[in-house]
């Protein structure tokens, strides 16, 4: 529960918390106006109160454990994604640097054929091995 704090100006008044007087100042309370204080803080134990009351607030809830025996087929299907339904035998990273004239060509061609980069790449590999290299 937050403690809602409102700001009075230029009173008189102690500091309930650190005990200090204050005159013709800025005094906080939870009371609602002027004429029935009976809580008042000063600027810095003010801030004190309501970050204690923040930090309070923040607390996550706890929510137990998971039932061990009761996994329907929904929780077991989150295991499988898009990639491991359709297995391509791609594992190896390839990065390299190219000039902007070649990216902007090779993903005008991959938008064309409705392809992969890495799809375009094997296919411009496979025509050069078949053209190029001969054996």
């Amino acid at each position: 529960m937050t403690q809602q704090l409102n700001r009075f100006i230029k009173i008189s008044f102690k500091c309930d918390k650190c005990g200090n007087k204050f005159y013709r100042d800025i005094a906080y309370s939870p009371d609602p106006d002027l004429d029935h204080l009976r809580e008042t803080y000063c600027v810095s134990c003010a801030e004190i109160i309501t970050k204690k009351s923040q930090s309070k607030a923040k607390r996550q809830k706890n929510w137990g454990a998971a039932p061990i025996g009761e996994t329907s087929e929904n929780v077991q299907s989150l295991n499988l994604d898009k990639r491991s339904l359709r297995k391509t035998g791609r594992v190896h990273l390839f990065a390299t640097r190219v000039k902007k004239e070649w990216i902007e060509e090779l993903k005008s061609i991959a938008y064309e054929e409705r392809l992969h980069y890495n799809e375009v790449l094997e296919k411009a590999l496979e025509c050069y091995v078949t053209k190029h290299r001969k054996k």
